[in-house]
């Protein structure tokens, strides 16, 4: 139900930066909050229900959202007090998780009304209600970790991140190296060791297309030509994506 469990929210800033970047959202912390909420925490409850849009409507947002205009200004303390609010179900999904619109998703069997509900069944909603509310707060708690790692990541580290997505992503065999990693990408591209802050030099060197076959050609088994086509493409994406992060409200 909600998030699963093995999303690590890697992506939760990436979507916060494609939010802030609408221009039907842009500088409304409030209303990202909401759209997050009914896009990501809640996707799988919306897809399933059409009634859980009018509760995504409806639902109140943490008020302190609206006197902020980026995500990234969040304060995870005031955030984990509004989410939890002062009872369970005057907490964030307290609200939403009590609705009669969720109750009769997932509780079909059950009077669509907290209270009518068997007792059992009323405490593996509390339950449930628990694990996500501390689910949305520890999301927004990587989310600034991740952060403050993009304001300070080195070159070398980025490309290796990079390296490393590509791989996951893709599933690509990984060459036996023949030398530590870090020479071989200090040998492709320029000063690895400074500060990736996306200025254009830095990206310049970083987008060479004949630099970036030579890293995937050092790093991965490529059989034909479309593969490392492909592979370049990823990369790209990844470098993108980025240098979005980096330059989030610097």
């Amino acid at each position: 139900m909600a998030v699963q469990k093995n999303k690590s929210y890697n992506n939760l800033i990436d979507l916060c930066i494609e939010y802030e970047l609408d221009p039907d959202y842009v500088g409304n912390a409030y209303e990202i909050f909401k759209k997050l909420l009914s896009e990501y925490f809640f996707m799988k409850e919306s897809q399933m229900s059409k009634g859980m849009e009018q509760v995504f409507n409806e639902v109140e947002a943490p008020s302190f959202l609206k006197s902020i205009n980026s995500m990234y200004k969040i304060d995870i303390e005031i955030l984990s007090d509004s989410i939890n609010g002062e009872s369970i179900n005057q907490s964030l999904c307290g609200r939403i998780m009590m609705s009669k619109a969720f109750l009769k998703v997932y509780y079909p069997n059950q009077t669509p009304s907290f209270n009518s509900m068997a007792e059992d069944i009323k405490f593996e909603l509390i339950g449930k209600i628990k694990t996500m509310n501390k689910t949305i707060i520890d999301a927004f708690e990587k989310m600034k970790t991740d952060r403050q790692a993009d304001k300070s990541r080195k070159v070398i580290t980025l490309i290796s991140l990079i390296l490393k997505n590509i791989h996951m992503k893709t599933g690509r065999p990984l060459l036996n190296l023949t030398k530590p990693a870090e020479d071989i990408i200090g040998e492709i591209f320029r000063d690895v060791d400074n500060r990736f802050t996306a200025n254009s030099k830095q990206m310049s060197n970083l987008s060479d297309d004949s630099k970036i076959k030579n890293l995937i050609k050092s790093f991965f088994f490529i059989k034909q030509f479309k593969d490392i086509e492909e592979v370049v493409r990823i990369y790209k994406i990844e470098l993108e994506r980025f240098r979005k992060r980096s330059q989030w409200s610097v």
